[in-house]
């Protein structure tokens, strides 16, 4: 009689039957050989596919993670651990197999080494894998494919600090879902700026009607000489719907219909584009004016006074703004040579950036305050920009208008007099002084009369803490008005906050309940982790899988250990539905997920 723990026990309830297995199982776990075995779902494939490597660690339970050999002509993506249990004959077999996703880099023979774990002082190593990968076809070259990509480049001899246009477009006929896009570029090299969200739209190409999702980028060269641009990468998962059988009865149209949906299944693919080779020109020299600042494309330049009538002694504000597309995010201004006329202070220059159609562009405003010298009439005079203008190919000056203004005499402040004379005319030479006012301090001609006035430590504590406690009572009062209206208008934070008692009131009503099917129990304990985790993550619903909780819980850079032991812990609880939980095993359940929800509420 041979039966498996992935599909049933028969006869759950007889607690004879469970301690009788426990014991073959007690005597027998370790009875089946152990061994490691590697094997692949293909061994041919294209650069658009992707091979699942299965690592197999037969007859030892709980093994460590094998070493995985050096792939560097492939990108490696874990795929999940699964574990199996078998009784055939009074034999148990168990086994622990973790799945890897390869992504090849390149065409031709690939060879995956022998991986290898080491158990008990012992090494074992698996056996090499050989897997033929054939270039795939890019472009349109196939205009049955599913999906393809292209990508295209505005310009391939700019010249340097020019814009040019990198474009990348997906075509698909099938869903695709799970798309994972990578568009490197070497930063030494250029520098990128986006355009904005990718855009939608259909094309029919051959007589096929295509999904189109189009996104561009702007690239500034920064060097001259041969520049590439690495291939772009898009991972996905296609959709493919597999057409329903015909039957002879009425309704078999009717149940074919896409409405009611077909079988589907899903197809891992890599789509590469091929890189581009650019030649960055340089600027040309002739032309050229000593204020030239590496500026490329086509801008303007005005200058306004916030006042053109003021006071001696007064200020006025010079704004300068440089505006038009190219690398405007380089833009630099001197501050204005205004012949000795005025005191400058220039300010921090202000960036606005902005798209027009695909160039990048905007303008940068510049700000001095001007303090003049002098009184009369005064001229702020042109401000020039310089720039290269890549579509006439020549360098460009381009010029504000001078500014006049008036600078008005200042109004003269009267003297304060403490003391005045006693009549027009002294007599004998002397000049008689009458007290207009005294001050209303006391003042002090002695030394005796000065003391030390020192703080004592009750007062200096008292001081500290009368400035200290209005800081503190302003920061709790904020974070407590803070607090509730997050609570009150963030559905996602409130979710989170109440995550954690909602899930122990659940677990603590679990563990007191008595006589709860064992199936029923491992369910329940499921659907109270599944449902703290998407609290914890605002994720709709229950129904995902381990493997999507173990990425979800990596995008928030949770600890590899957590992470593992929340995975395992929802793969055994899918496991024992299928198998009775007998003993003390229910409370090491709830004991084991109490203390990894106590450990993910430290780090989410």
């Amino acid at each position: 009689m041979t039966f498996s723990f992935k599909t049933r026990f028969l006869i759950p309830q007889c607690a004879l039957s469970a301690a009788l297995l426990c014991c073959v199982l007690a005597g027998t776990a370790l009875a089946e050989e152990i061994r490691l075995s590697a094997t692949v779902d293909k061994n041919q494939l294209t650069l658009e596919d992707t091979v699942e490597l299965s690592l197999t660690v037969h007859g030892a339970n709980n093994p460590p993670v094998p070493n995985l050999p050096p792939l560097p002509n492939f990108r490696v993506r874990s795929a999940g651990t699964l574990s199996s249990t078998q009784i055939i004959n009074s034999d148990v077999r168990v086994s622990t197999t973790l799945r890897y996703l390869l992504i090849p880099k390149s065409a031709g023979l690939l060879v995956i080494g022998p991986a290898t774990i080491e158990l008990s002082g012992k090494t074992y190593k698996s056996d090499s894998i050989t897997l033929t990968v054939e270039k795939s076809r890019p472009g349109r070259t196939d205009p049955g494919k599913p999906a393809f990509v292209e990508t295209a480049i505005s310009n391939k001899k700019p010249f340097v600090n020019e814009q040019v246009l990198y474009t990348f477009k997906l075509y698909q006929r099938v869903e695709a879902r799970n798309l994972n896009l990578d568009m490197p570029y070497d930063d030494t090299l250029f520098r990128k700026e986006d355009l904005g969200k990718a855009k939608r739209y259909s094309q029919v190409l051959n007589g096929i009607s295509y999904d189109v999702h189009e996104l561009s980028v702007a690239l500034f060269p920064l060097k001259t000489g041969k520049a590439v641009i690495p291939p772009t990468i898009l991972e996905m998962d296609l959709v493919v719907r597999q057409p329903g059988k015909r039957r002879n009865d009425p309704f078999s149209r009717f149940f074919n219909d896409p409405f009611f949906g077909r079988a589907a299944r899903t197809e891992r693919k890599v789509l590469t584009s091929p890189q581009l080779k650019l030649d960055v020109q340089p600027l040309p020299e002739t032309g050229r004016l000593p204020d030239f600042q590496n500026l490329v494309g086509q801008f303007s330049i005005r200058s306004e006074l916030g006042k053109t009538d003021l006071e001696a002694g007064d200020t006025t504000t010079l704004t300068v703004t440089i505006s038009g597309t190219g690398n405007i995010m380089d833009a630099a201004l001197p501050e204005p040579d205004l012949q000795g006329q005025f005191k400058v202070y220039p300010d921090q220059p202000e960036f606005k950036q902005a798209v027009y159609g695909n160039r990048i562009g905007g303008e940068k405003i510049f700000k001095f305050a001007l303090i003049p010298y002098s009184e009369g009439r005064k001229t702020v005079p042109a401000l020039t920009l310089s720039f290269f203008d890549p579509e006439k190919k020549t360098h460009v000056t381009a010029r504000t208008r001078s500014l006049d203004l008036n600078v008005r005499p200042g109004k003269t402040d009267e003297t304060l007099n403490l003391v005045e004379s006693d009549s027009a005319f002294p007599r004998e030479g002397r000049t008689s002084v009458k007290i207009l006012a005294r001050d209303i301090l006391p003042i002090h001609t002695q030394l005796s009369d000065f003391g030390d006035m020192g703080l004592t430590s009750g007062q200096q504590a008292i001081y500290a803490a009368g400035m200290l406690v209005p800081v503190a009572v302003y920061f709790i009062a904020a974070g407590y008005i803070n607090y509730h209206l997050r609570m009150k208008y963030d559905p996602a934070y409130l979710r989170s906050q109440g995550a954690y008692n909602a899930a122990r009131r659940k677990l603590d009503r679990l563990s007191a309940s008595s006589g709860t099917d064992p199936k029923t129990f491992v369910k329940e304990l499921s659907q109270i982790v599944r449902e703290y985790i998407g609290n914890k993550l605002n994720l709709q619903g229950t129904a995902f899988t381990s493997a999507e909780v173990e990425t979800k819980l990596k995008e928030k850079a949770i600890e590899e250990e957590q992470t593992a032991s929340l995975r395992n812990l929802l793969e055994k609880c899918e496991s024992l539905q299928y198998a009775p939980v007998t003993g003390d095993g229910g409370s090491e359940l709830i004991g084991e997920s109490l203390d990894l929800i106590k450990q993910l509420e430290k780090q989410i």
